[in-house]
């Protein structure tokens, strides 16, 4: 990674700012579609609907901004707003906003910041699904036996990943920018 990559523009500062607030939005928004998919169909159905919600704001931004630590910065910026607005989840919002930032972030470096691609991006999504549910269980007390735990983790695991996907052919189709 050249030093050159890490040079962010104004631009690059618009869109994250932009990023933040639209994602911090959608943050919001999850809160009562996960409460809606768990009342209908418990705890693995409003994973499956909605914690790809949450996950959005790094493959968002970095499709759009395609420079190391955009994923983390979309993410994290996401959660901040998400805090301030406030949500059931408080302070804690930007706990999980950090580690899944980090967690995302991992799949672009893994590929050495080449690829941006939404695949990269459901790849993305998917990792943020590991910090999320060991900080549920952290924080929330969200514990169950281990074939639920698991069945909780492969939840989010898609979710992630579906929205993760999304997000990366969203962040690509506002920017004009080819897949």
């Amino acid at each position: 990674m050249s030093a050159g990559k890490l040079k962010y523009t104004v631009i690059d500062y618009t869109i994250l700012g932009v990023v933040a607030v639209v994602a911090g939005l959608i943050f919001y928004a999850t809160w009562f579609i996960y409460y809606a998919a768990e009342a209908v169909g418990g705890k693995i159905l409003a994973r499956i609907v909605s914690y790809g919600l949450w996950f959005i704001g790094a493959p968002l931004a970095a499709s759009m901004i395609r420079k190391p630590l955009s994923a983390f910065l979309g993410e994290t910026l996401g959660a901040l707003v998400e805090t301030i607005i406030p949500t059931a989840g408080g302070f804690t919002n930007l706990i999980y906003g950090i580690a899944q930032g980090l967690a995302s972030e991992a799949a672009y470096a893994l590929f050495m910041y080449r690829r941006y691609d939404p695949y990269i991006g459901a790849l993305a999504g998917a990792f943020a699904a590991f910090p999320c549910v060991a900080l549920d269980a952290v924080l929330f007390g969200e514990i169950a036996s281990p074939e639920v735990m698991t069945l909780w983790l492969i939840a989010a695991i898609v979710s992630g990943a579906i929205y993760g996907f999304v997000g990366s052919v969203v962040g690509f189709t506002v920017t004009k920018r080819k897949m």
